[in-house]
Order: C-alpha cells, then structure tokens, then sequence
C-alpha cells in the first residue's frame, strides 16, 4: 500500500525558469493585494495526501480526480471527485477530507483482482464479485486464468455457463489450496468440456469432462500428485473414466 505526499507549490517551482519564478511571484504579489482588499485570500490546493492505492499509479488518481496544481478550493467539489474515483473500475471506495487551508486526504479502498478471465481475444482481470477491473491491462501477476465465450454487461461477467465453472474453481482451491500454485488455466470449450491447465512443477492438460465438481476435483488433485511424484510428463491426461488415461 502506498502513501504518497504530492506538494503541487514545490513542483510548480523546481520546474519553471527564473523568469517563470519572477511571473509567478509577480502574480502572487497581486493575488495577496486582492486577498487583502476582500479582506481573505484564497484557499489553494497545493498538497494533495494519498493513501490506500497500490495498483493504481499516483498520476492516474491525480487525472481521475480532475485536479490542477494551485487551483482554488472553491473551485472543487469534494462530493463529485469521490464519485469520480468511486466510477473507476478498480476503486471499491473513496474518502476525501480537507485537512488544511491547502491540503487534501485522499483515502482510496481498491478492489483486488481475483481471476484473470479470457474470453472473445481478451483479458479481463475480476474480484470476487465478477465484477470487471480492467480489460488487457494485467496488473496483476499469478492469477489462474478462466476461459471461454462469456457474456459481460454493466461491467461483470455474467452467465450461468461462466457462474458454474467460476464457483467450481473456487471450491476446488477451497478443498485443495496446493492446487492453486499448480493451475494456470482453467478452459471451457463450446461444448462444454472443461480442460485444466497445470505448470508448476510440470506442464500439463487434463481433461476433465463437462462438470468440475468434488469427485473430478479429487481425482484431478490426486493424478497432479502422482505425476509430480513419479516423474511423469504426458502431454494430456483424461480423467472422464474411472481410470485416468495419460497421453
């Protein structure tokens, strides 16, 4: 989790030359006297506070949130940015609170990626409600990959198909956790046969059949375990039968 203290004043100005310095100081020098002549000076957003985002880079939160360096705090309505960010894919909340005359807290909650789902030449990361992160933009590294032609609408993936093989997966790694570090990818074809992709420690095809319920899930873990332990490399094994078959 990051934290990050952007000081927009400090930037502003290490970056200009001198003569841009001396614009600056001219323009504050006439700012200060019309403060004084309303009788207050205007509140500026100079230091903006981050804190809660690790996927999301600083400089994506900055654009998201539509904000200028030195741009008054009148000029900004805190309500609108955090429906701004909130609207983002990958944020599941966000809290802003004016800390000082010219400083900003940004607290973001982000969703975390749960499955990596390719389907129609995309990839799309999810969390643990379907919902759509991001689509071929993977931040995320060792996620198994669910695959096939799955619907998506409102931005999650939808459809009984895609439901089933999803909560299958989910109780498979629940029953046997060591099978998630050994699959990669888990596969529904057209025809509704479901092929598991294993890689580590060997590289492997397996064919379960149309259903990846309890009694394929122990056999799949118990063929992954047999091979891992004889030294065994076939290209495809197909546990459809009551004996596993290794091609």
């Amino acid at each position: 989790m990051r934290h990050n203290i952007i000081d927009f004043l400090k930037e502003s100005v290490q970056k200009r030359t001198s003569w841009w310095l001396l614009a600056f100081l001219f323009l504050l020098a006439s700012t200060l006297g019309w403060g004084f002549r309303r009788g207050t000076l205007p509140q500026e957003l100079n230091k903006l506070i981050l804190t809660g985002h690790e996927t999301l880079r600083t400089e994506e939160i900055v654009q998201i949130m539509g904000i200028q360096p030195g741009t008054s705090f009148e000029n900004y309505d805190l309500g609108q940015m955090e429906h701004r960010l909130t609207s983002h894919p990958r944020i599941k909340s966000a809290h802003l609170e004016k800390k000082t005359d010219d400083q900003l807290l940004v607290e973001i909650t982000e969703r975390k990626p749960n499955y990596l789902v390719n389907s129609d030449g995309h990839l799309f990361e999810i969390d643990s409600e379907l919902k759509i992160l991001s689509m071929d933009d993977v931040r995320s590294q060792g996620l198994t990959v669910l695959s096939g032609t799955f619907p998506r609408e409102k931005g999650e993936v939808v459809g009984a198909a895609f439901k089933d093989l999803h909560t299958s997966v989910e109780n498979a790694f629940r029953s046997y956790p060591a099978l998630k570090t050994r699959i990669s990818e888990v596969s529904l074809h057209e025809d509704g046969e479901v092929f598991v992709y294993a890689d580590t420690p060997l590289s492997v095809r397996v064919q379960v059949g149309t259903l990846f319920q309890t009694e394929q899930v122990r056999k799949l873990y118990a063929v992954l375990a047999y091979l891992e332990k004889e030294k065994v490399r076939p290209k495809l094994v197909d546990i459809r039968g009551e004996d596993a078959v290794y091609h």
